[in-house]
């Protein structure tokens, strides 16, 4: 019989599955060898995925540029805010301040250390899928889709140290909002072809004129309004002895009064001009009220005054709007304003063509607003929703022009209430005073008074002594409260004038521009402010 192994060796069967063991090796070896190698990416430092260095701080911001691309009108709409003396302005507005320091800091602070959440793409091929084209005029044609929208910042020297393209928001499932008004975007920095992913909030780079400009316009408090006057006249062309002269017709001016006391608007004075010249002043009649409503409506339209537009005025006009001899005398200057709604006489005044309302406030300080021509603004961003404002009709926004200065009014201010001041006198100077016994040269020598009468001699100088010394700390104590009174209402009167200058500063080089739906609540007429009382409910009949 045939041993089963064989001397120092391996059966046949053993060698055979250890010829099989070391096939399937070599056939893993072989494998691991020629499969690709998947190496996983370190993630870059923090540092690393900035997406600009250069812009290590908000203040290295001179200049905000932000480009969109309007598909609908397939036109680009560029904003841009500089730096310009230390102040920031708006270039498409000729130059108005952009107050809104507030949003400028966080416009440029939404760059600085912007980091780089992960790259999707390196193929300029991707670029219209993530919307980032840059909205280039040159390179833009009809029909693209894609188009981004780019915001550039620039340093003081001009260099350009941030340009980004923003595309579209990353809406994938799973893929949740970074909260905070901050959303996840596909974008990349202008001129290179990666795409990346990183969380922004692209609402601060809108181009909206009233998100960039103080929107406190006249800086009052509603309810610091204490008078209203409204002044209701137009302008019209007639002719005079061959010339064209501008006539003022007159029609309303009513004079309003605001108490505190009984929250109540009164009547002051109501005057009707009979074929727009004669002034005849009328009371209301019995079923006639003010309507309250809209009175109250239009001074919280005058704490909240939103304008839309601004134009520069023409040089000459001085920070109270008083048209200057020299400023009457030139064509050019006086055209601009003709333009626009304004009369500039040679008197100084200025008519409107379409009237006037005045607010006075409790501070003494009174508003003067001024209506002019009617217009339309070119604009208007989407919200986002993604529709326009309700006021927008292919992009244009109706609106009027609107002249506004400040002037003190002393009548606005109660005057101090100064107590009379009795006539008392000082008290004597001690050189003044005289001995009893120099007093009385016809006192004869040895006639004493008693004990008694010197006694209430004594006590009745003391008491008079003491009452005029009364009197006399009274009068110093009258003086000095009405100098108190007196002191703090010239204070009043002070600050009132140094807010006036204040505020005609502000207002002194610019036409506003209000929207209509704006003009509706600032500027009424008779017909708005006196309305038919409401008919008292009749009691029921009693039952027969």
């Amino acid at each position: 019989m045939e041993s089963a192994t064989t001397a120092g060796g391996l059966s046949p069967v053993m060698q055979r599955t250890a010829l099989f063991l070391l096939g399937g090796m070599g056939m893993l070896l072989l494998g691991a060898a020629v499969q690709p190698r998947f190496k996983s990416r370190a993630e870059k430092p923090a540092e690393e995925r900035v997406l600009f260095p250069e812009l290590s701080d908000a203040a290295k911001a001179a200049s905000l540029e932000i480009v969109k691309y309007d598909e609908e009108l397939a036109t680009l709409a560029p904003f841009k805010v500089v730096q310009s003396g230390g102040v920031w302005v708006l270039p498409a507005h000729q130059n108005y301040p952009a107050d809104a320091k507030d949003h400028l800091a966080a416009a440029a602070t939404e760059l600085v250390d912007l980091k780089a959440l992960d790259v999707v793409s390196t193929s300029p091929a991707d670029h219209e899928t993530f919307g980032v084209i840059e909205p280039d005029p040159e390179k833009i044609k009809p029909g693209m889709t894609g188009i981004g929208e780019l915001v550039e910042v620039r340093d003081a020297a001009g260099t350009k140290i941030a340009r980004l393209v923003v595309g579209k928001e990353d809406k994938r499932p799973g893929m949740a909002d970074a909260g905070g008004g901050k959303k996840l975007r596909f974008v990349r920095k202008a001129g290179q072809d990666p795409v990346y992913r990183i969380e922004i909030d692209t609402s601060k780079f809108t181009t909206r004129f009233d998100d960039w400009i103080e929107k406190d316009l006249l800086k009052l408090s509603p309810w610091d309004v204490r008078r209203l006057v409204l002044d209701d006249y137009s302008l019209g062309a007639v002719e005079s002895g061959g010339r064209i002269m501008v006539d003022q017709n007159r029609k309303d001016r009513i004079e309003l009064a605001y108490e505190d006391k009984d929250a109540k608007w009164s009547l002051v004075k109501l005057e009707a001009f009979a074929g727009g010249k004669t002034a005849k002043e009328e009371k209301l009649a019995d079923d006639q009220e003010l309507a309250g409503t809209k009175l109250n409506d239009l001074r919280n339209a005058l704490g909240d005054l939103k304008i839309i537009d601004v134009a520069r005025k023409p040089a000459g006009l001085s920070a109270d709007l008083k048209a200057a001899e020299a400023f009457t005398g030139d064509p050019e200057a006086v055209t601009s304003m003709q333009q626009r709604g304004f009369l500039p006489l040679k008197s100084g005044d200025i008519l409107s063509t379409d009237g006037e309302t005045i607010v006075g406030m409790k501070d003494g300080v009174e508003y003067v607003l001024r209506f002019g021509a009617g217009t339309t603004v070119t604009g208007g961003e989407k919200q986002a929703d993604g529709t326009k404002d309700a006021e927008d009709d292919a992009g244009e926004t109706a609106g009027r022009y609107l002249l506004v200065m400040a002037r003190f009014n002393e009548s606005l201010l109660e005057k101090p209430k100064l107590d009379p001041v009795p006539d008392v006198q000082e008290e004597p100077k001690a050189d003044d005073q005289k001995p009893d016994d120099a007093q009385k040269p016809d006192a004869k020598q040895g006639d004493k008074p008693s004990a008694g009468d010197a006694a209430e001699k004594l006590k009745a100088a003391d008491e008079a002594e003491a009452k005029a010394q009364a009197a006399l700390e009274e009068k110093r104590r009258i003086e000095r409260e009405n100098r108190r009174r007196q002191d703090e209402y010239d204070d009043k009167v002070k600050a009132a004038q140094k807010r006036v200058r204040d505020l005609n500063n502000r207002f002194a080089d610019w036409y506003y521009i209000v929207s209509n739906k704006e003009y509706s609540k600032i500027h009424l007429t008779r017909d708005g402010v006196i309305q038919k009382k409401a008919e008292e409910p009749k009691e029921p009949a009693p039952p027969k």
